[in-house]
Formats: structure tokens, C-alpha cells, sequence
């Protein structure tokens, strides 16, 4: 049997550990101004360290964008495997249709609960910046979780909405992944216009309610 060895447990141990201070500082200063000696630190470990196991900072900041990659994919992936059923199917009574706008329902939930998670504000952090400013860090993004994420869920919208066209669909279902980033991408704003100093359990019930909501309405055959 196979046993790790207790340098490499140190090791594994010590990546982890630059990872995670790296997020911080990251988000915290932007890659450009993060240095390796504040990372390393923050990690408590040796400088060096960066460039024995990431070959050095550019390597550590994409390293940083798979572990966000892993974790959100986590999240989401329950939702995205039920839509992945789904899709398998070739259903097209009404009860398929009505569980298909469930299936919607569940992954913008899913999403509204990400986005507003505060043990994630500093993913977000760094996930906003690669929208303003892409790097090869957003490639890994797009191709980890969001490329497939969004071709699941215009698949099963299609369906839904057979008299739109492939373009009018997509734009669709970017619309109403914004109504559920705003709660991360515009959170002050939001904040301030419901008049919330935060976004409790009670508040989150609220969205989650106004998502569905809205989900139904945009997704409903059309009369």
C-alpha cells in the first residue's frame, strides 16, 4: 500500500499554503503589486517555495484560478449534473418542460447562494478582475466550469424557448445569470437600494424567491 511520505506531506502542505495566502494578496493588491515575499509570509513558509512548486508568480497566480475554479465547480456541479440528465432526454410533454424550469430554478439558487456567500468575497474579488482585465487566469475559468455551465443551460433554455433563435437564447440566459452576479458584482449598490445592511438568511429567502420568480416569468411558454 501506497503511503505518502513525510516530505511530501509537508509539501502538499506548504503549496497549499502559498495558495492560500496568494488569494488573499492577490485580491487584496492585484498580481502586480502582490510580491512573493508578502505571499510566502502570509503562508509562513520560505520564498523559495514559490518557484519550487509553481515555477514562480505568474505560475502560483494560476494555480490560485484552479483552486477558485475547483471550489465554484463544486457548488454548481449537483445543478449542472441534474440539466446534463435532463438534456439526455427527449422529453417534451408539459411535466418535462415544468421540471426543466425547476431544474433553471435550482442552478440560479445555486448561483444567488455563490454569489452571495461571504466566505467567497475574495474568489470574487479576483474572478471580477479577470472580467475587467483577462489573463490567461480567465481561460482557465471559462474552460474549468463557465464555458460548459452556459452550453447546459442554453441547451435546456432551447428547449424551453424553441421560437427563439440560437443568439436570442444566449443572450437570454446571460441575462439572467446578471440577476444573479449583481449580488456579488454590485453588492454595495444593491445593499444600499433595498436599504439592507447586509444579506441575512431573511434577505437571502427574498432573492431566492424574486429568482424563481423571475426565472418562471422570462421561461414560461408564451402564450
Amino acid at each position: 500500500m501506497h503511503t505518502s511520505s513525510p516530505a511530501s506531506e509537508r509539501g502538499d502542505v506548504s503549496r497549499k499554503a502559498l495558495i492560500e495566502a496568494a488569494l488573499i494578496e492577490f485580491a487584496s493588491h492585484s498580481y502586480h503589486a502582490a510580491s512573493n515575499r508578502d505571499i510566502a509570509d502570509r503562508a509562513g513558509v520560505n520564498q523559495a517555495l514559490i518557484a519550487y512548486h509553481f515555477g514562480g508568480k505568474e505560475g502560483l497566480y494560476l494555480a490560485v484560478f484552479e483552486t477558485i475554479s475547483e471550489r465554484i465547480q463544486s457548488r454548481l456541479q449537483p445543478a449542472l449534473q441534474a440539466i446534463a440528465d435532463n438534456l439526455a432526454q427527449s422529453e417534451s410533454s408539459e411535466a418535462a418542460q415544468e421540471r426543466r424550469i425547476e431544474l433553471l430554478q435550482g442552478l440560479f439558487e445555486s448561483l444567488v447562494r455563490l454569489f452571495a456567500d461571504p466566505g467567497l468575497k475574495t474568489s470574487a474579488q479576483l474572478v471580477l478582475q479577470e472580467q475587467q482585465q483577462p489573463t490567461r487566469a480567465f481561460d482557465i475559468l471559462y474552460r474549468r466550469f463557465m464555458c460548459e455551465a452556459l452550453q447546459r443551460v442554453t441547451d435546456l433554455v432551447q428547449l424551453l424557448r424553441p421560437e427563439k433563435s440560437r443568439d436570442e437564447v444566449s443572450l437570454l440566459v446571460i441575462t439572467l445569470v446578471g440577476q444573479a452576479l449583481v449580488f456579488r458584482a454590485a453588492r454595495t449598490t444593491v445593499l444600499r437600494h433595498l436599504q439592507w445592511d447586509d444579506i441575512k438568511p431573511a434577505q437571502l429567502q427574498a432573492i431566492l424567491q424574486q429568482v424563481r420568480a423571475n426565472v418562471l416569468a422570462l421561461l414560461s411558454p408564451q402564450d
